[in-house]
């Protein structure tokens, strides 16, 4: 299957996504958006008052899909599925891979994905951090040779985690974490073809280890031994992104300036990943400067006007 290549790849349907695809595609430039829009925090909200230009109070449903749909008028192509990886190739373009393992590749990247990760509740997760407990397969699995790791999550993303850590270590469990798992068929398939222990399991309570994570304990008294724990909980979001492009964080939010950038030539970030306030205006203004940045880069200009 032919890889697909786009000027502009934009992770993330909400407002902040199809805020900067709404301009890039203005601006004459290919973009792909990925992401559900039914999954974001907007579609969710029950009831927005104070967004500029509805006086009357308005549903997240009705702004979600209008932007949706006006997003669709300028050529922008949405793909409802997940993104798992993205990296940099040789060449300085991006690579980027979907749940369904369908490959793209794209000029510039704008991350857009909402809120960061946030930490599981398990008890010592933050405390083992860098000692034994992990968020970046490539970034980390180095470290874990032939060491007997899992990987707690229960969709897509630990699935290809897990298998990603075959490149280290043979002895790969996933661990639901509580939860069914919610794997698309190519990742199912994989998994299958991997040999990689899948179980689901009863919640996990607390990681404990003095010096490194050495033993998890589950919410039904049963408890197991580690050598190493790969955190993988819902979609790839900025965390892993960031982790694999090399990009700064802070507090766990993408580091950028007032324009989007990360430092990172040909990324861009915009909305709460970003850790700006989480306010639809806010995620709307800073999509569209994101979107500015990305647009001059390709075109070789300084400054870029939409007038209308």
């Amino acid at each position: 299957m032919e890889t697909q290549r786009h000027d502009v790849a934009i992770v993330g349907c909400g407002p902040a996504g199809l805020s900067a695809a709404i301009y890039t595609s203005r601006a004459g430039l290919n973009t792909v958006i990925f992401g559900d829009h039914t999954k974001s925090s907007l579609y969710k909200s029950h009831a927005i008052a104070n967004y500029f230009g509805f006086p009357e109070t308005v549903t997240g449903y009705y702004l979600a899909r209008r932007g949706v749909k006006q997003a669709k008028n300028f050529g922008v192509k949405i793909i409802p599925d997940e993104i798992i990886d993205i990296h940099t190739n040789h060449n300085g373009s991006f690579a980027l891979e979907d749940s369904r393992k369908k490959h793209y590749i794209a000029r510039t990247v704008i991350i857009a994905t909402g809120q960061s990760y946030a930490l599981s509740g398990i008890k010592n997760e933050r405390e083992l951090t860098g000692k034994g407990v992990s968020y970046c397969v490539v970034c980390d699995g180095f470290f874990f040779k032939n060491k007997k790791v899992v990987v707690i999550g229960d969709g897509n993303y630990a699935g290809e985690e897990a298998v990603r850590l075959l490149n280290y270590t043979k002895d790969v469990t996933i661990l639901s974490h509580g939860k069914e798992f919610n794997f698309s068929k190519e990742i199912k398939k994989d998994l299958k073809a991997s040999g990689i222990k899948i179980l689901e399991t009863a919640r996990i309570k607390e990681i404990t280890g003095k010096s490194r994570a050495e033993t998890l304990l589950f919410a039904d008294g049963t408890e197991i031994k580690v050598q190493g724990v790969f955190m993988a909980i819902g979609s790839a979001g900025a965390t892993a992104f960031a982790k694999k492009l090399g990009l700064e964080m802070v507090n766990n939010y993408i580091k950028v300036d007032m324009d989007g950038n990360t430092g990172q030539k040909g990324v861009f970030a915009a909305g709460d990943c970003t850790g700006s306030p989480a306010q639809i205006a806010t995620c709307v203004g800073s999509g569209c400067n994101a979107a500015l940045s990305a647009i001059n880069l390709l075109k070789g200009t300084r400054i870029y006007i939409q007038y209308n």
